[in-house]
């Protein structure tokens, strides 16, 4: 990953990760009744939420970069219907469009939204209002900074699930007639998806930095889930409780659905070699037939008096035969998902498995303790 950043790109990151901590134990240190440091796990919390921030932002950084080394060193441009076109003009007639991007962030942030004002209608606002009225700024300050932090790693979350998603809708563009896909896939290459494993490969580097940047925000909620619910049970305050368990909720989802769309873009990517395949089995069938009916045309004495063409149609037909049923082998065999793959996707989503199961380890002794 650090390959494709620039040493300015690693700093930036790094030193925005920093910032955002301080300011956050700068809080804690002046307001701790805000946010108090009680033990290691706040620490580790604080650390998560302003850790994402920086990780996220290099995670774009870093998949836009291979995004262009993938797609437009891989594939490059042939002529088509619509001039010079190239796979990666395809990925970017997506990605680049402002009015797609901002109509996928808007709907990718919208269930957060909705939990913010579920939160407003449930007292938070009423106490802003007291908090301004007793010139007491400092918790509106911190819950200021503290959303502004929240929707900035939903924000880039959503860039990087955007990625994700326009690939995946990009493959479909791929397969115009106008870019050169077909052109450069290779039906015997030893990856079983017609050379188009850079496309895999990105796909997956794409889902790796999604799930760890979901696991990172579900790091933030560290012993928060059991210590809500018994504020809630105590003092009534439901909606402490409905939020981090809604946002929690939020992100588990977020996580099983960018696995789905990468096993859904990995089967597009099949489809592509596939057709690849059909189209050489259908011209090899029509050749076939060709032969073959020249070979069937002959009489028996001709089968005789002209021996060795009727030998070299024989063998012609054969290799076509033996060509045929190759093909037929690759094609059974041609998956963008496969063992190795569910391997790997597996391993990928450890990080965001690991905290929920931590989190769930953590609320449920509440929840028995709770109960009558």
């Amino acid at each position: 990953m650090l390959s494709y950043l620039s040493k300015k790109q690693i700093f930036i990151a790094i030193i925005l990760a920093i910032l955002v901590f301080l300011v956050n134990c700068g809080f804690s240190i002046l307001f701790p009744v805000y946010l108090p440091l009680e033990d290691a796990s706040d620490v580790v919390a604080i650390a998560s939420v302003s850790g994402a921030i920086g990780f996220q932002l290099a995670g774009i950084w870093y998949l836009i970069a291979r995004l262009e080394r993938t797609f437009k060193d891989g594939f490059p441009a042939a002529p088509g219907s619509l001039g010079d076109d190239c796979p990666y003009t395809a990925v970017k007639r997506i990605l680049c469009n402002k009015v797609y991007y901002i109509t996928f962030i808007a709907a990718f942030l919208s269930p957060f939204i909705v939990i913010t004002f579920v939160n407003l209608q449930s007292g938070s606002a009423r106490y802003y209002l007291l908090s301004l009225a007793s010139g007491s700024l400092q918790g509106l300050l911190f819950d200021v900074f503290n959303y502004g932090v929240a929707y900035a790693n939903y924000w880039l979350l959503g860039t990087i699930a955007w990625v994700l998603f326009g690939v995946v809708i990009a493959t479909n563009e791929m397969k115009r007639a106008g870019c050169g896909v077909y052109d450069v896939v290779e039906i015997y290459c030893p990856d079983r998806i017609g050379g188009l494993s850079p496309v895999r490969k990105h796909l997956m580097g794409t889902l790796y930095v999604f799930l760890i940047s979901i696991a990172l925000l579900m790091m933030g909620y560290i012993n928060l889930l059991g210590s809500f619910l018994n504020f809630s049970q105590g003092q009534g305050l439901f909606h402490f409780f409905f939020s981090v368990i809604a946002e929690f909720s939020i992100l588990s989802l977020l996580s099983l659905s960018g696995v789905a769309l990468t096993v859904i873009g990995l089967n597009r990517l099949s489809s592509i070699c596939l057709k690849k395949i059909e189209d050489r089995v259908n011209d090899i069938n029509e050749r076939y037939r060709v032969f073959q009916e020249k070979l069937f045309s002959f009489s028996p004495d001709e089968l005789e008096t002209r021996g060795n063409e009727v030998n070299n149609l024989k063998q012609v037909v054969e290799v076509f035969s033996n060509e045929r049923e190759r093909l037929l082998q690759w094609h059974s065999d041609c998956s963008g998902f496969n063992v190795g793959t569910a391997l790997r996707i597996f391993v990928a989503y450890i990080p965001p498995l690991v905290t929920i199961a931590f989190q769930l380890s953590q609320l449920l002794p509440e929840l028995l303790a709770a109960k009558p």
